[in-house]
């Protein structure tokens, strides 16, 4: 028997192509990461354009409370 063992390293590596390697430690293989999207990317994805419709649809009464704002107050521009 064979005193070195990158042999069965090298069988291991000949088996499993397709999977990551981690490092050279005690646990050296793991199938790849699928990370799922996470709960902020969504929450972000929603609302964001939400945010950025009703802020469209109040700009116009914020400019109204300004020029209203202005009569009152006497500042003629």
């Amino acid at each position: 028997m064979r005193s070195d063992p990158d042999h069965v390293l090298d069988s291991i590596d000949g088996a499993v192509e397709e999977w990551e390697t981690l490092s050279a430690d005690a646990m050296r293989w793991s199938p790849p990461e699928s990370k799922g999207p996470d709960l902020f990317t969504e929450v972000r994805d929603i609302f964001t354009p939400l945010a950025t419709a009703v802020s469209e649809v109040l700009r116009p009464v914020g400019d109204l409370l300004v020029r209203v704002f202005d009569r009152l107050g006497g500042d003629d521009d």
